[in-house]
């Protein structure tokens, strides 16, 4: 209920009476402006306005009841990832075919680390193939992907990682038959890798460049839809030219 400004009748008798209305009285249009009806049934508008006394009460009320009945404890507005901070050294499985395996660069074992993955940039893209704007995103993704397989140069240093957040391996694997990705996608069913980073809403695109230790330093993130391919190809370009020792380093997302 939204004090102020009703657009239904005040059914809670409660606030009816601190208000100053009958709940089969008049409906409040905006502040000092009722809808009455006649005994004929026709409507009408007519104008009061509040008694000091029933202003008084509602303002006591809020006022002295604890906030805490009404919202949540506040939590870190900024718990994702952000420039600078180190992406999470998060188990990965590895349901990957041979030449997935080899793109990225890791071996046979049944889990992997991000720091293995033989790249100076990694895209890791975290999705969920319930999602609308995840699959609106696809598309433009593989055009991305192959205008970095185009060029020599790029296609030596970056890497694409598809995390299905929440999704089973047979998940994806179905999802992928309707929505083809030429990159590799692996599942998070437990969703270990999308809470490491943050739990953000997905599409959830991570940037990274890797440092002389071997650890990803995230360059940027972007929540949601890219809409230029060309853009964000070059923006990788860009990143690529930054040494990640000069991004400001912080501890891991635990």
């Amino acid at each position: 209920m939204h004090l102020g400004i009703f657009e239904q009748p005040v059914e809670n008798a409660f606030f009816s009476k601190l208000l100053g209305l009958e709940t089969s009285g008049p409906h409040l249009v905006r502040p000092g402006v009722f809808r009455v009806i006649d005994r004929a049934g026709n409507m009408r508008r007519e104008r009061r306005s509040y008694s000091l006394y029933s202003t008084g009460i509602i303002l006591a009320f809020f006022l002295l009841i604890p906030v805490s009945l009404f919202a949540a404890p506040i939590k870190d507005p900024s718990p994702v990832l952000r420039s600078g901070d180190l992406f999470p050294s998060v188990s990965l499985p590895n349901w990957l075919n041979a030449e997935e395996r080899n793109y990225l660069g890791i071996g046979e074992k049944r889990a992997f680390l991000p720091g293995e993955i033989k790249a100076e940039l990694t895209v890791f893209k975290f999705l969920n193939t319930n999602c609308g704007y995840c699959i609106k995103l696809l598309p433009v993704f593989n055009d991305i992907y192959h205008m970095i397989e185009r060029d020599p140069v790029l296609r030596a240093k970056i890497k694409i990682l598809g995390i299905g957040a929440g999704d089973t391996a047979a998940e994806l694997e179905k999802f992928k038959k309707t929505y083809p990705a030429p990159y590799p996608v692996i599942p998070d069913p437990e969703f270990r890798a999308h809470k490491a980073v943050g739990e953000p809403r997905v599409p959830f695109i991570v940037v990274a460049r890797k440092d002389k230790q071997g650890k990803w330093v995230v360059a940027t993130v972007n929540v949601g839809l890219v809409f230029s391919v060309e853009s964000f190809v070059g923006e990788l370009k860009a990143i690529l030219n930054i040494d990640p020792e000069t991004l400001q380093l912080k501890k891991p997302v635990q």
